[in-house]
């Protein structure tokens, strides 16, 4: 029996489309005046990450969003602190009566790279809400909410593990390459040498 089973133990999985189980917003033009190097928010819009700062926000903390233009649309992301969304950037909303936030973020996370696949237009690429609101999410015990959504909170429990450790190997990983750059450049660089060791 694989985990998924044991967990289910024989319940029901409903497949439904990400629209009937949440909301999608977008963001509000933020002025590039009001937009600074550092202030209270992070303000986010097509790219990856944060594109700034701002001294207000418009969503608070736990949110999932979606770059919704530019190179990096499709781009799915997990915001725990207040932020402002700029006019690129989507703001999921879950029915939290019928869906976990994390379960439809990890869910939308898995079809992130078709999703940036989807990117539409010349110029500036951009994201449609449709291809967002298509994407099938599985429900289980959709008749009872509650044995619902315990089982997706046992699978969001797993997955954030997983993420937590991802993200200990990376900067494990970061720190052996720049530890590698440096005995590297220090081994390989004969200037010194060449110069009969003077400075």
């Amino acid at each position: 029996m694989s985990y998924i089973e044991n967990l289910l133990q024989g319940a029901e999985v409903e497949w439904k489309p990400l629209g009937e189980v949440i909301t999608l917003e977008k963001g509000k033009q933020l002025n590039k005046s009001l937009l600074t190097e550092s202030g209270e928010y992070p303000a986010y819009n097509g790219g990856v990450t944060y594109s700034g700062f701002a001294n207000r926000y418009n969503y608070s903390e736990n949110k999932i969003i979606i770059s919704q233009g530019g190179a990096s649309a499709g781009f799915v992301n997990f915001i725990t602190t207040k932020f402002y969304a700029n006019a690129h950037c989507y703001v999921v909303l879950p029915n939290i009566d019928k869906v976990d936030n994390k379960y439809v973020y990890h869910v939308l996370k898995m079809n992130q790279e078709k999703l940036m696949g989807k990117q539409l237009g010349a110029g500036i690429p951009a994201l449609h809400t449709t291809e967002i609101l298509g994407i099938p999410i599985p429900i289980p015990c959709p008749e009872a909410p509650e044995k619902s959504l315990e089982i997706q909170r046992k699978i969001v429990e797993i997955l954030d593990k997983f993420t937590t450790l991802e993200a200990e190997l990376e900067a494990e990983l970061d720190c052996r390459k720049r530890q590698y750059e440096y005995y590297r450049n220090q081994l390989l660089s004969f200037d010194m040498l060449n110069r009969g060791g003077k400075g």
